[in-house]
């Protein structure tokens, strides 16, 4: 009752004309909490701003400045640091919270996804525990921003890692700065000046790598702690010398705050996913643009500030922790439940605010302020480091307003997930193109073979209880041609990927969707006196454009389109069979789009359908399976086949388009894979027969790539 009557007074002193503000209130700071965690929130939901992913950037200065301050002034005050204090503060105000979050999410996906995909959060969760995400998915090669693959619901985790990481090193960095500064009899300024020397080489070396890293191996660049160490540098950099900033004058504040929050709405509409250079050198954007924002903070007065300082910014900024650990698991189990449009984006807003509000009142501040792992040295610490210039005030609303507040949210929340858990309306868009059972003597009028698979199985209500490959092992089910070096065939290894040992030769260039023909056109060849031989190269397209990676340019992939054209001349094969995955249109070096796209992927058709022709080879062009949905997502414990039913799309028949015109101008075969996978209309099952069709959006698997093997036949060797 006294800490809430001292809260309210406290609140009225500053809510009359400022009176009552201290220097040590760093109201501004929760705002900018605010400000980073909105635009995680937007940019993940929304998908706006595009560049709202740079919130995570704002959160490692704010985390680098406080935590080294509060080091900085318990040497100040002691003399010493106590690792088991510092470690103890940390463990109760990070990992209760999140351990809530992974135990929730991983609960949540047991219900909702597949046998796969939720052990496979399962393992997130642990490495997410003992702060190894970024490793997990930096190892993986997770793609941040254009995975195909299933998105983890615990990938957030990656930047609690990264921070956890950088604070088992930092205290101890200190100490021995303060060992030295003691047995040296330096004054504070020495103390200060080294520490700062300190981080200053450390946040130098590790932007340099960062800009080497990124423009050589930028997924790996996203989740390394080495490369966002300087983020978090910057923030302790600040905060050694957080003296020399006491002195700005009033009038420059404003400005400098300002000048800060426009640095990093421009940063997050201006950097985007494909424009490379993220993290470095373009997170220097938002890193600059949050520390003068918290260097206008100091010392001095927040006037002008309104859109950071206001309850409602400061409450959001309170929040903000558990915020972010909830906003990401209710994307994406969400997504799992619900198709995208207005009310998903209703039910996620309201979840993820009901869930944290709720977790960070009756779960998080109490445990943080409670004596959990307190010792008598950490009561001690703790006297002297609430009133420092560094730490921030928690901003409540009233009780009463937050116990109404608190009420509604729980309720609505729980109405939308009451609404969200309802079983899923399955679409029946594609059933007028599928004929009815009513009358057989009907259906079976021109439907044979695999075409009447295909519309059997478009019927089924019920997954095939010997599916092969297993759905519950469906990510695992990755042709065997994918081992043996087909995904990286160059100059240096020619006779990667050779199989048979025929006379007559068949030489298969593309991407990856080259290699997962490959175990039908094994099958199909080897027995007819053929050697199949790979010239392919993952995310290296059949037609001769170039491409990005991870938004720099594909220099490998240029390397490629030269070096395929000399190996055909060398080996002088009987046919050249050419596919590719029409996704890579999207990503264009030359950043063009929809008809200027489809007009160069065409132009590269030519250009490498004539430079095959040119041996006297017979050129083959397969149209790749048309992208269909994942089943490592579609798959759900609730719901059947119907879940997964795709429909083909523009992208798809652009690409055809392109590649079909640029084959009848060069003399190739054009074989248009679509009644191997769809209907005439363009529905596409997820199986046919007991064979699993796909093991993502665009790869097929190896048993029934093995399945087409006569179909294969047929189309590379008609006249």
């Amino acid at each position: 009752m006294v800490t809430a009557l001292v809260s309210r007074k406290k609140r009225s002193q500053r809510h009359k004309g400022g009176q009552g503000l201290k220097a040590h209130q760093r109201l501004d700071i929760q705002g900018l909490r605010m400000v980073a965690v909105m635009l995680v929130v937007l940019s993940h939901l929304f998908d706006w701003p595009r560049g709202g992913f740079i919130g995570v950037d704002v959160f490692f200065v704010i985390s680098g400045f406080l935590i080294t301050g509060s080091l900085m002034h318990t040497v100040e005050k002691t003399g010493r640091i106590s690792f088991s204090s510092f470690y103890r503060r940390r463990v109760r105000r990070i990992l209760p919270a999140a351990t809530l979050v992974l135990a929730v999410t991983v609960a949540a996906a047991y219900f909702i996804y597949a046998g796969s995909r939720f052990k496979s959060t399962v393992l997130d969760s642990v490495a997410a525990f003992f702060f190894v995400s970024n490793w997990r998915f930096g190892i993986e090669g997770t793609d941040y921003f254009t995975a195909s693959g299933p998105v983890s619901p615990l990938q957030h985790y990656w930047s609690l890692s990264v921070e956890e990481q950088f604070y088992f090193v930092w205290p101890a960095v200190i100490f021995v700065i303060a060992v030295v500064a003691a047995r040296m009899a330096w004054t504070g300024r020495a103390r200060i000046a080294l520490a700062g020397g300190v981080m200053g080489v450390v946040v130098l070396a590790s932007f340099v790598y960062s800009v080497l890293d990124t423009a050589s191996n930028p997924t790996w660049a996203y989740f390394s702690t080495l490369t966002r160490v300087w983020e978090l540098g910057v923030g302790a950099l600040l905060a050694i010398t957080v003296a020399y900033f006491e002195g700005i004058p009033d009038r420059l504040r404003p400005f400098l705050a300002w000048a800060g929050l426009i640095m990093i709405g421009v940063g997050a509409f201006a950097i985007t996913e494909s424009g490379g250079g993220f993290p470095a050198p373009w997170a220097a954007v938002p890193v600059l643009g949050a520390a003068l924002i918290i260097c206008a903070g100091v010392g001095g007065t927040q006037k002008y500030l309104q859109i950071l300082t206001n309850r409602v910014s400061t409450y959001i900024g309170d929040i903000s922790y558990s915020l972010y650990l909830w906003h990401w698991p209710v994307i994406v189990l969400l997504a799992a439940l619900m198709d995208s449009g207005t009310y998903y984006y209703i039910a996620a807003l309201f979840l993820m605010f009901g869930f944290a509000i709720a977790a960070y009142h009756f779960f998080e501040n109490p445990i943080r302020s409670s004596k959990w792992l307190e010792t008598g040295a950490e009561r001690n610490d703790r006297s002297f480091l609430d009133v420092s210039r560094w730490r921030l005030p928690t901003v409540k609303l009233s009780e009463a307003n937050q116990s109404i507040g608190i009420g509604a949210l729980a309720l609505v929340a729980a109405g939308l997930m009451a609404v969200a858990l309802v079983p899923p309306v399955v679409s029946t868009a594609y059933v007028s193109a599928v004929p009815s059972n009513a009358d057989s003597s009907e259906t079976v009028v021109g439907l044979t073979g695999r075409a009447k698979e295909i519309s059997d199985a478009l019927k089924s209500s019920q997954w095939p209880a010997d599916l092969s490959p297993a759905l519950d092992d469906i990510a695992n089910a990755k042709p065997p041609e994918d081992s043996d070096g087909c995904g990286h065939t160059d100059a240096g290894n020619p006779n990667y990927c050779t199989y048979g040992s025929g006379e007559k030769l068949a030489v298969v260039v593309g991407d990856s969707i080259s290699i997962t023909w490959l175990s039908g056109l094994r099958e199909a060849l080897v027995p007819l006196g053929y050697t199949v031989k790979g010239l392919t190269r993952a995310a290296c397209p059949a037609v001769d454009v170039k491409v990005t990676k991870d938004g720099v340019p594909n220099t490998e992939c240029n390397t490629h389109h030269e070096w395929v054209p000399r190996r055909i001349a060398e080996l002088k094969p009987d046919i050249v069979i050419a596919s590719g995955n029409e996704g890579l249109m999207k990503y264009l070096e030359s950043g063009a789009a929809d008809e200027k796209a489809t007009q160069e992927w065409q132009a590269g058709a030519v250009a490498a359908y004539q430079s095959y022709a040119a041996t006297g080879a017979k050129v083959v062009v397969l149209s790749p399976a048309p992208t269909g949905k994942n089943p490592q997502t579609c798959v759900k414990r609730t719901g059947g086949p119907s879940n997964c039913v795709s429909t083909i799309q523009p992208l798809w028949r652009s690409a055809a388009e392109a590649e079909k015109a640029a084959a009848t101008q060069t003399g190739a075969t054009y074989v248009d894979t679509q009644s191997w996978f769809c209907t005439a209309e363009g529905i596409c099952p997820m199986f046919v027969g007991s064979t699993t069709m796909r093991r993502d959006t665009v790869h097929i698997t190896p048993e029934y790539s093995t399945g087409l093997a006569a179909e294969l036949a047929d189309a590379v060797l008609s006249n």
